[in-house]
């Protein structure tokens, strides 16, 4: 009997988890169909990841080949730290666990991470696995998630798919046991803030603010103010636990934001630098239009992408083929019609390849977004079905439930408009704490996606239970069929009421593509038109199985399995559009990415130890892939040093503007000398070579100051605005300009080189060299950025003071003698986090180990006590 008693307990366990085995596998079958190209060897390279891939090399690099990692690269802006690019955090048990959930290859991790986050999350809230595995797929394939993907930006994919689970555990701690929920957030929100993207995790406090203060009101109203309190106080514990884990990174972090364009000014005003975290008309440069929201419900209602393609039906393309004689199908073009049609494609005739019509329009990339938003990668289309069902969630779904995602939803509407609803946006720039700190105010449609998708498969819910009478039932569906498929109908109807579909880029297109004024407006028309039809379909489709399950009282699960393929017929093909096998890349063909140009090549030869590299064949201060090879002026980078973007602006940036000017009158290596000898900013941050082609071998720059110099006296200035106004109007190789602030920190002001030297004798990312000499006191200048905040200087053990000077470059006053000045990157906030991420990865696991513990001896006792009751009956 007792063994009659075990085999039932275990098929009652097989039972209960057996769903949630099925929506794995159910989960990653649909992601290796989806990305099936990984299984080919390809994965997908998108652009951020191209400019990870070289800001990150020298750290990489050096890290391949020592036991210690290094916090600071030269390899971008003249030299900054690796917090925000490439750090480790080996005190974390985060890097084991992430590690152990990136087994599935490339982009499968992430969209895999999409599906069983928001299937948490739905388990949290009461759903049956089977309604939750269909919500999973409807939130995992929007677009927006899978646009981010291509593009590269994965730690924001990551982030977004740990906001699920941060909300599932908050909602568990308040709804079901506390401490179980505080373990779960301390979990998540730990590995989300692993995953290095602080602005989905503010946007993420933003939607626990709004489920926060709709517990505090009902709390207030039911008399439970301290149990609220209770669980709040309970939750903290875990998010000290999660933020502990990453202290390291964390902590850092915090130190160095104070110091970039981030942070609070310095007192600049030139150039209207006085200004605290980012520039209003940075933080709202991709604002997301207000009538553009519309492409939640309709996806092409703006258009789509900034750079997409037209089918051989498109009005486009019949004009293309009226004016070349170019046919759907049939025979390659003659010579003549090759011809023409290159006049308007800028395509050379003979290494045209394009056969018919069909491969010609999908060869031709046009610009087919009509939106305000400088461009963009695609629309954020958050399903037809699921605006339907959120609609009917305001009308069915439990108060407690309905108004905070409600008002998130709207909040993280509201704000994507950014400089097209300033009054919301300037509230929360000017007194919302730290909002001023992040740009592309659109991504907080990131809080609208996943809100309308938490209320819509909770409106899917209360339609399936018995909760609500048929009449309240059919009621609300007619309601939200009303609303929805009406606006859906409408604008197939009169797709005009979405404007006149016309862009200001469109006024580029002349000569002989003036055609494409009057054809690409018509054309996104067009395609607005078919996809309100085609939400109209989905809508329709979804309303008549609720009907009918109302109706007819039809099983359950058929109605969640019949969901489940209206959400992956609707979501997978708009998903298709932006990810597709196109998007893929060989592993192989990855290696021949970075191959070093002539130029390169040329520059690599030079073994010097350390010098910069000014490449004007990329966007000099938005490019990071000079620095795969190269230290470089430029980069690319949202978290720069503050002073170096200042230098950019005021000086930097209009000295490469004067020397691009000058390079035309280059002729020979002494024209090359009397131009470079002017560039005082470049010659001060030690720039000795200048790209102007791949292909051509550089310019050398003999002018540059080098990695050290001695200069001859010290000029002190009052401001900020006179350090750096005065850099172009001073000889730096002979002058040193210093902040009054540090006058205590040079005795004298006035030197004698005669025989002194100094010059960099060792060279890593964390630690330079220099070898000294001579027989007075001298101030010396590196040519190296100057970051307090870690940079030690020594002469053996002995602590060296240093300044910053030029307005960003470290210097130093010597006393006489012959010794070794070693500069070492030592960030005491690293060594503080390790420390803190240790003792919370300790305690968490602690934590966990408990909670598995109690479960386990819970199950035995019930298990014992259901033997003992078995065997009673049999007797």
């Amino acid at each position: 009997m007792l063994i009659f008693g075990t085999f039932n307990a275990n098929c009652f366990y097989m039972k209960k988890y057996a769903p949630h085995l099925v929506a794995v596998l159910v989960f990653l079958i649909l992601t290796f169909m989806y990305l099936s190209p990984v299984f080919q060897g390809k994965t997908i390279f998108g652009q951020d990841t191209r400019s990870y891939v070289g800001m990150s090399k020298e750290a990489a690099d050096y890290n391949a080949t020592h036991d210690e990692q290094t916090l600071w690269t030269n390899s971008m802006f003249g030299g900054m730290p690796t917090y925000q690019i490439s750090m480790d955090q080996p005190s974390s048990i985060l890097k084991y666990l992430d590690t152990c959930l990136r087994v599935l290859p490339g982009p499968t991790y992430r969209v895999f991470l999409y599906l069983i986050g928001f299937y948490i999350l739905l388990l949290a809230f009461g759903a049956s696995p089977y309604l939750s595995m269909g919500g999973a797929i409807a939130f995992a394939f929007g677009s927006y998630n899978l646009i981010i993907i291509v593009a590269g930006h994965n730690t924001k994919a990551v982030a977004i798919a740990y906001m699920a689970t941060i909300i599932a555990s908050v909602y568990v701690a308040f709804k079901k046991n506390p401490w179980l929920g505080s373990a779960m957030l301390a979990l998540f929100l730990g590995l989300e803030l692993y995953a290095n993207h602080v602005q989905i995790t503010y946007y993420t406090l933003i939607m626990i603010i709004c489920f926060g203060v709709s517990e505090l009101i009902f709390a207030i109203k039911e008399k439970t103010l301290p149990k609220f309190f209770k669980n709040i106080g309970i939750l903290l514990i875990g998010a000290v636990l999660a933020v502990g884990m990453n202290a390291t990174r964390l902590i850092t972090t915090a130190e160095y934001v104070k110091a970039t364009m981030r942070g609070e000014s310095n007192g600049l005003t030139v150039k209207g630098s006085d200004s605290h975290g980012l520039d209003k008309d940075y933080i709202t440069q991709w604002s997301y239009g207000i009538n553009e929201s519309m492409t939640l419900l309709i996806p092409n209602f703006m258009g789509g992408a900034s750079s997409g393609t037209l089918d051989e039906n498109s009005n486009t393309a019949q004009t293309i083929s009226e004016l070349t004689g170019y046919k759907k199908t049939g025979k390659e073009l003659t010579k003549p019609e090759r011809e023409r049609l290159d006049y308007i494609i800028q395509n050379n005739p003979d290494n045209f390849q394009a056969r018919n019509l069909t491969e010609l329009m999908y060869s031709f990339n046009l610009p087919l977004y009509w939106g305000t938003q400088p461009f963009t990668a695609g629309p954020v289309y958050v399903g037809a079905i699921i605006c339907f069902l959120f609609v009917l969630g305001l009308l069915i779904v439990p108060v407690r439930q309905r108004w905070w995602l409600f008002a998130a939803a709207v909040i993280g509407l509201l704000l994507s408009w950014g400089k097209n609803f300033m009054p919301l946006t300037d509230f929360f720039i000017d007194y919302v704490p730290m909002y001023n700190k992040f740009r592309t105010v659109s991504m907080t449609l990131t809080i609208t996606c996943l809100a309308m998708c938490i209320m819509a498969i909770l409106a899917l819910k209360e339609m399936l239970s018995d909760n609500l009478s048929k009449s309240v039932k059919n009621k609300s569906l007619y309601i939200a069929f009303g609303i929805v498929g009406g606006i859906s109908l409408l604008l197939w109807m009169i797709p005009s009421l979405a404007g006149d579909f016309t862009s200001p880029n469109d006024q580029s297109f002349t000569d002989s593509y003036a055609f494409l004024q009057e054809t690409l407006p018509l054309d996104r028309k067009e395609m607005l038109s078919s996809d309100a039809i085609r939400s109209f379909a989905f809508v329709f489709a979804a309303a008549v199985v609720l009907w009918i399950s109302v109706k007819r009282k039809i099983n359950t699960k058929w109605v969640v399995l019949v969901f489940a393929v209206l959400f992956t017929a609707d979501m997978l093909p708009i998903a298709n559009r932006y990810l597709n096998d196109s998007n893929f890349v060989s592993t192989r063909n990855l290696k021949n990415e970075n191959k070093p140009s002539t130029a390169d090549s040329y520059i690599l030869d030079d073994k010097t130890l350390d010098y910069r590299v000014l490449d004007l064949t990329v966007d000099i201060f938005n490019s990071s892939q000079p620095s795969y090879f190269h230290k470089t002026v430029g980069g690319y980078s949202a978290v720069k040093l503050r002073r170096y973007q200042e230098l950019i602006d005021v000086q930097l940036a209009p000295e490469i503007m004067r020397l691009q000017k000058e390079l035309s009158t280059i002729r020979s290596e002494q024209d090359a000398d009397s131009v470079f000898v002017n560039m005082n900013i470049l010659n001060m941050l030690n720039t000795r070579y200048l790209i102007y082609h791949p292909s051509a071998l550089p310019l050398l720059n003999k002018s540059a100051f080098g990695n050290a110099w001695l200069v001859d006296n010290i000029k002190f200035v009052d401001t900020p605005d006179d350090e750096i106004s005065l850099l172009d109007k001073t000889n730096l190789k002979q002058t040193l300009l210093v902040d009054k602030q540090y006058a205590s920190e040079c005795p004298k002001t006035d030197f004698k080189k005669g025989d002194a030297f100094i010059q960099l004798i060792s060279y890593s990312p964390n630690e330079l060299k220099y070898a000294f000499k001579s027989d007075t006191p001298q101030m010396a200048v590196f040519s190296e950025i100057f970051y307090y905040k870690g940079w030690q200087a020594y002469n053996g053990d002995k602590k060296l003071p240093h300044i910053r000077a030029n307005y960003l470059l470290r210097a130093m006053y010597l006393e006489p003698g012959s010794y070794d000045i070693t500069f070492k990157f030592e960030p005491k906030s690293y060594d503080i986090g390790n420390i803190l991420a240790l003792i919370s990865s300790i305690l968490l696991t602690l934590a966990f180990a408990y909670i598995i513990f109690a479960k386990l001896k819970e199950k035995r006792s019930k298990t014992l006590v259901n033997q003992v009751k078995n065997t009673s009956s049999n007797e």
